[in-house]
């Protein structure tokens, strides 16, 4: 399985492979050989390359795949994984049309890093949420325009709830 993880516009190729032994994890092109049992349900006890050991919660909404180190060397990190759409133009409709970024989970909006008028790209982000004492980072599925900007800092949002409204540029010409 394909994942994909990004951070300051940078997108990251995770691949997760079962082995003999567990998984084989390749990131940036070195792989980890990882054994991972479950201690509770969200839960993963991981030993990495037979050595280190740490605990991670996991959480799935969709095609996203939160992940948040609670041990080992990267205690406190958290990431979300996604799993990209093969052949996928837009999941917000036609060119031109209209993207409304809602929060994937509960949280609070640390930072609106947009304002109303701004041009995007693909994959800047737009809103810093914190859950779970994650930082997410909610980005731009494709370049366009910041129609409305739904939340504030310091805001309280619900999963499903409108953060940021982008008007799709349109596809150049082929």
């Amino acid at each position: 399985m394909e994942y994909h993880y990004e951070f300051a516009g940078q997108t990251t190729i995770v691949q997760v492979e079962p082995s003999a032994d567990g998984y084989a994890v390749t990131v940036d092109g070195r792989t980890y050989q990882v054994k991972a049992s479950s201690t509770r349900p969200g839960e993963l006890d991981l030993a990495l390359d037979g050595q280190s050991r740490c605990l991670v919660y996991v959480a799935a909404d969709g095609a996203s795949r939160w992940v948040a180190v609670a041990g080992g060397e990267a205690a406190g990190s958290a990431f979300v994984l996604t799993v990209p759409e093969a052949g996928r133009r837009s999941r917000h409709g036609p060119a031109g049309g209209h993207a409304a970024l809602a929060a994937q989970m509960p949280g609070l909006v640390r930072q609106v890093l947009v304002a109303e008028g701004e041009a995007v790209a693909r994959g800047q982000a737009l809103v810093l949420l914190e859950a779970m004492k994650m930082e997410i980072r909610v980005t731009a599925p494709q370049a366009g325009r910041v129609q409305r900007v739904a939340v504030r800092a310091g805001q309280a949002v619900e999963r499903g709830q409108v953060l940021v409204e982008l008007a799709q540029a349109p596809d150049p010409p082929a």
